[in-house]
């Protein structure tokens, strides 16, 4: 099993502007920098990242619950390989999740909840070309009909698994032809919700779920 880092290798890291600690370390784990299978040493991340161990193992438990790491009884950790299954298990869960979350919307969307998701969705209809913005805004847009539900539990495993999904899409950006389809989807979501249609609402989320998964899916392959 490989180490994280060769001795010619152990150097400052040098920080990419406004990204914090754990989204570095995320970043570098998606990109191959930290590869798969890697033993993550807080000595040596500390050494690579210019910070203190502290940092450290809060951004591995962080990671952690994002499903990036592995931590393990004797508090060692270990990237986790973001392989097909990985992926398709995450979809899996979002699949159950999400219509589950927007059926609650559906009854208690007010008329200020829709003009926003109608905002922030004309402005991922000219957003071009930048993958952050894009799945800023895609969050942003979802994150409008879920962020009130009842169930903390199941935003927080959305959330976290939102973070793999769009850690992934910045290094399988997704196609044009994808970009036209989420929009399409998005639009189809809020007027079931105009209409109090609960069932078509979910029908749509776990479709727009299921269309993202093997679009990323095919992304890997193709950049394998």
């Amino acid at each position: 099993m490989s180490e994280v880092l060769a001795s010619s290798e152990r150097k400052v890291f040098r920080p990419r502007p406004r990204m914090g600690l754990a989204e570095l370390m995320r970043d570098d784990i998606v990109s191959g920098a930290l590869p798969a299978g890697s033993l993550l040493k807080t000595i040596e991340l500390s050494k690579r990242y210019g910070v203190s161990t502290n940092p450290i193992r809060e951004a591995l438990h962080q990671l952690s619950g994002e499903g990036f790491v592995v931590l393990s009884r004797n508090r060692s950790a270990q990237v986790r390989s973001l392989d097909e299954t990985f992926v398709r298990n995450i979809f899996d869960i979002r699949t159950l999740i999400e219509p589950y979350l927007i059926r609650v919307f559906v009854e208690q969307a007010r008329k200020d909840d829709l003009d926003r998701a109608r905002e922030v969705q004309q402005r991922l209809e000219v957003t071009q070309g930048d993958q952050v913005e894009w799945d800023k805004l895609d969050e942003e847009f979802h994150g409008i009909m879920y962020k009130r539900h009842f169930n903390g539990e199941a935003r927080a495993i959305r959330q976290r698994h939102g973070e793999v999904v769009r850690a992934l899409a910045r290094r399988y950006p997704i196609s044009s032809a994808r970009r036209a389809t989420v929009l399409k989807d998005h639009w189809e979501i809020i007027e079931a919700v105009e209409a109090h249609d609960a069932d078509r609402a979910a029908q749509v989320v776990e479709r727009h779920a299921r269309g993202a998964e093997r679009h990323l899916l095919l992304r890997m392959r193709e950049g394998a």
